[in-house]
């Protein structure tokens, strides 16, 4: 897998040298690297999961006449209050979590959406629901609302997501897991990506249609980054 040791780094690949030698252990054998960069998913990302994902289906007579009745319950109080009300304060009638998110960010991120012209779009089964999966699944941090930070290895055969826990991964060098790869002419950037003034924003279009929107750390990387994948 690694063949960082094997060989050197290009001299003038962007980013961080730390974080160019930690996604330079994932690079193939003769693979030149563009450029390694720091980013995370845009902040008003997707941060849960349907609750069927992470529980065990109940299989007792008894567990399923209790969810039936539950979900009775549910389904009355879901019909009656606004879907607002619902989001804020009881996101549980929707079997969804929040995974720790705060009253104050949740309403937050009710007040910006409309305003924020989308994060992500695409069916489940789409490349922007693969990479966003891949993301909030890091090894190490399962599930957690803000597990958001990741590294992008750039090369002129393919995209690589490498794994990020902390904020504090960014230049330093650490042991990286792979979690999603693209190969080059199945993504570009979006081209109409919105104008967002509370992230240094850039949305990767994928070959099925979906997209995403990835949040930089630093206005300058981004700009790097837009160079370097310019016209692949």
């Amino acid at each position: 897998m690694s063949q960082y040791q094997s060989q050197p780094l290009p001299t003038a690949a962007f980013g961080h040298y730390l974080l160019q030698r930690t996604a330079g252990e994932h690079l193939h054998p003769g693979e030149p690297m563009i450029g390694a960069w720091a980013m995370k998913l845009d902040r008003l990302a997707p941060l849960w999961w349907d609750r069927d994902t992470v529980r065990a289906a109940g299989h007792a007579p008894l567990a399923r006449t209790y969810n039936f009745f539950a979900a009775l319950w549910r389904g009355f109080w879901t019909y009656f209050l606004p879907r607002w009300f619902v989001v804020l304060f009881v996101p549980d009638l929707h079997l969804r979590r929040p995974y720790g998110l705060s009253l104050t960010r949740r309403a937050y991120r009710a007040l910006r959406r409309p305003l924020h012209g989308g994060s992500l779009s695409g069916e489940k089964g789409s490349a922007a629901w693969g990479f966003w999966r891949a993301v909030r699944t890091t090894p190490g941090e399962k599930l957690t609302a803000d597990h958001d930070l990741f590294t992008v290895l750039l090369t002129d055969r393919r995209l690589l997501v490498l794994s990020r826990w902390t904020a504090q991964q960014y230049h330093e060098h650490y042991r990286a897991v792979p979690l999603f790869e693209l190969p080059v002419g199945s993504w570009w950037l979006r081209p109409d990506t919105p104008n967002d003034v509370w992230a240094a924003r850039q949305d990767l279009l994928f070959a099925d249609g979906s997209w995403i929107a990835l949040d930089f750390q630093d206005p300058d990387e981004r700009e790097a980054f837009r160079a370097a994948a310019a016209g692949r």
